[in-house]
């Protein structure tokens, strides 16, 4: 069974409620291009399963869904 990192539900500048699922993933398991290792490619083929199966749940439940990595958990200003 897939579990997403966090459920955040937050208001938008009109009012509006706003859910997201949000999974925390490194990036070498994320895209294909960063994979080094057949491990991390293996890891690239689940998880993209796995995120389309999370993603097409969270539409119907009216969800966002998005995955991070640690580009953007430490993006810093100005790069």
């Amino acid at each position: 069974m897939y579990v997403p990192d966090f459920l955040v539900v937050y208001q938008d500048k009109a009012g509006n409620n706003i859910g997201e699922l949000i999974e925390i993933k490194p990036k070498k398991e994320t895209l294909m291009e960063n994979a080094k290792s057949k491990r991390d490619r293996a890891f690239v083929i689940v998880n993209t399963a796995k995120w389309a199966a999370a993603l097409a749940w969270a539409n119907k439940q009216g969800l966002r869904f998005r995955v991070v990595n640690e580009d953007s958990i430490f993006k810093q200003k100005g790069k």
